[in-house]
């Protein structure tokens, strides 16, 4: 059964509610919820048991109109009962630039891991640098994941 919008669900789907002729024969449910699937932008259709009442996930681009005109189609008066559309603004658009702090300290020990790489590199037999790009490695990991942890409880 597909359940309306509520504050556990994600999806950004506009379900619509049609009441229904009574005492439909199945036939006529099964070609209702065939013409309904077939409407460009419906994803999915039913039929609520015990009642004459389908229920309609679609796009929100997907008019009212097209619904009842497939339900004339199969044969069905219908009346739109309720129209749930997504909350507007619920995508935030300035997510990705939440996500610059933690870029610029990726960036940041990149830089700081490649210079000390090379200079390993360059230089080889500096005792200083033996040890030296371990104990980083170590160090910036559990940076990385502590400042990781510390996030997700925020």
């Amino acid at each position: 059964m597909l359940a309306g919008p509520g504050p556990g669900s994600d999806d950004f789907l506009t379900r619509t509610t049609l009441q229904l002729d009574e005492g439909l024969s199945l036939p006529s449910v099964a070609g209702l919820i065939k013409t309904l699937q077939r409407v460009p932008g419906v994803l999915l259709a039913e039929i609520a048991a015990g009642s004459a009442r389908a229920v309609v996930a679609h796009d929100a681009a997907v008019p009212g109109a097209s619904l009842l005109a497939a339900a004339e189609r199969a044969g069905v008066h219908a009346t739109i009962l309720a129209d749930m559309r997504p909350p507007a603004g619920s995508v935030d658009p300035a997510l990705p630039l939440a996500l610059t702090p933690n870029r610029r300290l990726f960036t940041l020990a990149a830089a700081l891991l490649l210079s000390l790489a090379l200079c390993e590199t360059i230089f080889p037999r500096l005792a200083s640098n033996h040890y030296l790009l371990p104990v980083l490695l170590s160090s910036l990991w559990a940076f990385v994941i502590a400042h990781t942890l510390f996030n997700r409880r925020l």
